[in-house]
């Protein structure tokens, strides 16, 4: 199978039943029947956190916190990607013609479809592009298949901990929903409870879908800016190639300082799109992993058991989540240095003055890394990973000397 597109199938799946991909029917009513659905979930999570918010009930309260918040970080990004993604309508002043502005998430699908048909045509860049694109669909697959398995485990935690109680012989006839939440009617009676079960399951695996499918948006997006920076990257090697055999490489200088503000405008939009996203994660990711430390360390004390299993693969998983932020982060910035460095190995002191000078602006302006910020605050990255841990990890102390 040839690949055409850095966004993967599943990838477009997903984004199709966000109501994102451009010229979806009837988008708007499915985003409100989503997006009423998980406020409704919320409502009921939110009544059994109220419920149990007394310190003799810590255990529950921090078990029910982390799915609770999960939710409201996927609504807030939800929110985010849509925000992004309507059209706006404005006139222009001075020939007063109705234009119709894209927004982000449009601006980059088309960015991207444009790059396509750009290099398809030419064997280097369209390998460039195919290798990359490569490692995206591998990497939004892989992304759907853990998060749906780590959900799928995560649910199934409480029943596995009610069939050890049942096999040492507890007198346990509580049932338990696949997460935390209050009704404020009976529902622990058959049928009621079976159908309550059966839709809480499968609109849990519905939300860490959602997860998945952005977190591997991501991560496509920032893989498809780095094709188009190694193909300036091989654009440079060409001209400088050039200039040693012809002695003029003009046209290539030219057709890469395009190619280079095209990167950089990917680059802002996807900045823009995933910024307050990033913000939200940090934050939401750091209360969750400080009630899940605080969770695996008391588990710790009292025994070894299926739910101390469960906490510390749900821990594990946001770790992962809040590394993809990062990693993407890192290895944005990181083509972008070895661009200027491409430009600065490149044979520009034997061009013409135009020429040279050209390139010295792109060195200059490579010297602003391309990056993807937390709220315009910090960028993400490696050390900000490592910094993000070691404030949860210090959070999570002082927890438990109080507890």
């Amino acid at each position: 199978m040839i690949v055409t597109s850095t966004i993967s199938p599943s990838l477009k799946s997903g984004l199709r039943f966000l109501g994102v991909w451009p010229n979806m029917p009837h988008a708007a009513i499915n985003r409100l029947i989503y997006i009423s659905s998980i406020l409704i979930v919320q409502c009921f999570q939110y009544l059994y956190v109220f419920a149990h918010c007394s310190f003799g009930e810590l255990q529950n309260l921090v078990d029910s916190l982390p799915p609770t918040l999960d939710y409201s970080l996927t609504i807030i990004k939800l929110l985010t990607l849509w925000k992004n993604h309507r059209r706006d309508n404005a006139t222009e002043r001075d020939i007063s013609i109705k234009v119709t502005h894209c927004r982000v998430v449009r601006e980059i699908l088309a960015a991207i479809d444009t790059d396509w048909r750009e290099c398809v045509n030419i064997d280097e860049y369209f390998r460039l592009m195919t290798a990359k694109a490569s490692i995206a669909h591998f990497c939004s697959n892989a992304m759907v298949s853990f998060n749906v398995t780590a959900g799928v485990l995560y649910l199934l935690g409480d029943y596995a901990v009610g069939i050890v109680h049942v096999a040492e012989g507890d007198n346990n006839i509580s049932r338990p929903f696949p997460i935390k939440i209050l009704f404020p009617f009976e529902a622990e009676q058959s049928p009621i409870y079976e159908l309550l079960v059966v839709i809480l399951f499968l609109h849990v695996l519905l939300n860490t879908y959602t997860v998945a499918i952005l977190n591997a948006l991501i991560f496509t997006l920032v893989f498809h800016a780095s094709g188009q920076i190694d193909i300036i990257c091989q654009d440079f090697k060409t001209a400088s190639e050039k200039l040693s055999h012809y002695g003029s490489s003009g046209h290539i200088i030219n057709i890469l300082i395009g190619r280079h503000n095209k990167v950089i405008t990917f680059s802002e939009n996807l900045d823009q799109l995933f910024s307050f996203m990033a913000l939200m994660q940090v934050f939401w990711n750091t209360l969750v992993i400080c009630c899940l430390g605080l969770l695996v360390i008391t588990s710790v004390h009292n025994e070894f058991g299926v739910g101390l299993v469960k906490t510390i693969f749900a821990y594990s998983a946001i770790m992962v989540e809040i590394f993809i932020f990062c990693f993407a982060g890192e290895y944005l910035s990181i083509k972008s240095r070895l661009l200027a460095d491409a430009a600065y190995e490149s044979l520009w002191y034997n061009m013409s003055s135009d020429h040279g000078k050209n390139v010295l602006f792109v060195i200059m302006r490579s010297q602003k890394q391309l990056s993807i910020t937390a709220g315009g605050m910090m960028n993400l990255s490696l050390e900000a990973f490592a910094s993000i841990m070691k404030a949860s990890a210090s959070y999570v102390s002082v927890l438990h000397a109080m507890y």
